[in-house]
């Protein structure tokens, strides 16, 4: 409460709308058409952050942002050299002091996975004020934009960092930044043991590269297409992962999640088709089964009594029951198989029918899926990956941080 009481009363006083009047309700395709130069990660960030938090007030957490820039540039606004400036946004963000009211903000290290939606999305972590390695970063893309630092994203398997790039050449410049671990330094080679990340994967410039803003939000786009799948909105989902891939063509995760969808949507339809073959059988077996109910039926009068004269019975009596049975074995053997063959053609009838598009998907499923192999994706972390990162995160508070 004491953060935002400060942050309403500087609103105040500095009048900070700038950002308010830059958002015009644009949606997130709207943003990725605007040049370069033009697009605002913050606007994108909270855009994402409203889809799937309906109340979210913009406006609101856009001059949240202005205000934690316009703060930074009170207290560490007179840094210029670029490694002065990152130890003085790591101060700003993760150390506790006068700067941020004591208020810092942390990783969640009881959600290594980011499988809470509040450490998916900006909002969550400025309210709660931990986050994932998906939120930290994001805010340091932020806060860069906002005071004109040549912060950009990077992207690793499953995570983010970012990277200080200055226009000149300075030598040993450490530009990777790590926002889980307090800002530290990583290098590229740890990021690619750590989940072996293979060189082909390098090469094609699936990660560690060095990223544009579009292709930042590119990447983005794959959270919310993943929170789609969970809600079982599968169109949602693959318009994201395809808008992904437009904006950045080698973001093999993308290429990997559109297939997989697709690969859902096939099994729907084949359950679909399955539940018809079931149904097409119980008609089957029900109208056989009243056909053999009629015809056993005996002859009834009027008043539905049976009418079985002495003669008759006695005369039934002594026919040759075996071979009665025999003749019904026979029709009953002969109507099983004509059964049989008749629920074979129905479900083959129906096999046909779903068949084409249920092929189409798992050729397209195939298509997309090996294309993300192909440029290198990662698919299996490795346990030690985020035992060491858990511990990287302990070791950092030990040392004072967050």
């Amino acid at each position: 409460m004491k953060f935002f009481r400060c942050f309403t009363l500087l609103i105040v006083l500095f009048n900070i709308g700038f950002a308010q009047k830059r958002y015009t309700g644009q949606s997130i395709e709207d943003i990725l058409k605007l040049p370069e130069e033009e697009i605002s990660v913050s606007i994108a960030t909270v855009v994402l952050a409203k889809e799937f938090y309906p109340e979210l007030n913009i406006p609101f957490f856009l001059q949240t942002f202005d205000y934690l820039a316009d703060r930074f540039k009170y207290y560490f606004g007179s840094y210029t050299n670029p490694d002065e400036r990152i130890r003085a946004l790591n101060t700003y963000l993760y150390k506790s002091g006068v700067w941020n009211d004591s208020i810092t903000f942390s990783y969640d290290d009881d959600d290594l996975h980011a499988s809470k939606l509040d450490n998916k999305f900006i909002n969550g972590y400025l309210a709660s004020k931990k986050g994932s390695c998906i939120t930290m970063p994001m805010l340091y893309m932020i806060l860069g934009e906002k005071l004109g630092f040549p912060i950009k994203a990077v992207r690793s398997p499953k995570h983010f960092f970012v990277r200080y790039i200055p226009k000149d050449i300075i030598i040993d410049f450490q530009q990777n930044i790590e926002a889980t671990n307090g800002g530290g330094y990583i290098p590229d080679l740890q990021y690619k043991e750590d989940v072996f990340i293979p060189d082909k994967a390098i090469d094609n410039g699936v990660y560690l590269r060095t990223l544009t803003k579009k292709e930042y939000i590119a990447s983005l786009l794959l959270i919310n297409g993943n929170e789609y799948i969970q809600r079982n909105e599968i169109e949602k989902a693959k318009h994201y992962f395809k808008l992904a891939i437009k904006y950045d063509p080698t973001f093999s995760s993308a290429y990997m999640n559109y297939g997989v969808a697709v690969f859902d949507e096939a099994q729907v339809i084949e359950k679909r088709m399955w539940k018809e073959q079931e149904e097409a059988v119980k008609q089957i077996r029900r109208a056989a089964s009243l056909a053999f109910t009629k015809k056993e039926e005996p002859p009834k009068t009027k008043n539905n009594e049976i009418f079985e004269s002495e003669a008759s019975r006695m005369a039934n009596e002594q026919m040759p029951k075996p071979k009665v049975q025999a003749n019904e074995n026979v029709e009953r053997t002969i109507a099983t198989v004509e059964i049989k063959r008749e629920i074979e053609e129905r479900l083959d009838a129906i096999a046909e029918k779903y068949k084409p598009e249920i092929m189409a998907k798992i050729a397209e499923y195939k298509k997309y899926t090996g294309k993300a192999k192909e440029l290198g994706i990662v698919l299996k972390f490795p346990l030690q990956f985020f035992q060491k990162q858990a511990e990287s995160i302990k070791q950092y508070r030990e040392s004072g941080g967050y």
